[in-house]
């Protein structure tokens, strides 16, 4: 399941796809409407374990002011807790990218993997994004495994 988003199409349905274990969607971090198409899938897929997340090669940082303390209001454990692996693509480092990955971290407590793929645009270094992502590793409690790939490099975060 495949979704391009400018608006929260997943917001109005009210049952449950219990047996939904992998889903896939693009995702434009600069619009927080699209940012809920993400907790709108997860509260309709309370078994989901594995996310892709492509980042809309369009986004921008957006006309909504994203940050963490939006993305936390509606990021709660019980909508990520049985997530075991998260695979974000396309990131460019904007403020909304950081906080959701900061937030996953912190509250997916059965993580197990997360694998980011950056951009080959993006609006911070590497070496300053993966010092980021490690300090947002220490401040959470999982062991997840937490891959960066970069073109032809690979990263691996706090191990």
């Amino acid at each position: 399941m495949a979704y391009m988003v400018d608006e929260n199409p997943l917001e109005k349905i009210t049952w449950k796809f219990r047996n939904l274990r992998t889903s896939s969607l693009s995702v434009d971090f600069g619009k927080i409407s699209s940012i809920m198409s993400i907790f709108s899938l997860l509260r309709c897929a309370p078994q989901i374990e594995q996310l892709n997340i492509e980042v809309d090669l369009k986004e921008t940082q957006g006309d909504d002011e994203i940050h963490e303390g939006i993305i936390e209001a509606y990021m709660c454990e019980d909508l990520v807790k049985t997530l075991k692996r998260v695979t974000l693509s396309f990131i460019k480092c904007f403020p909304g990218e950081m906080s959701f990955i900061k937030l996953l971290l912190s509250k997916a407590a059965s993580l197990e993997s997360l694998k980011v793929m950056m951009f080959w645009h993006h609006i911070m270094p590497v070496s300053d994004a993966c010092l980021l992502f490690t300090t947002y590793k220490k401040e959470s409690s999982t062991q997840v495994k937490f891959i960066v790939e970069h073109g032809m490099d690979t990263f691996d975060i706090g191990s």
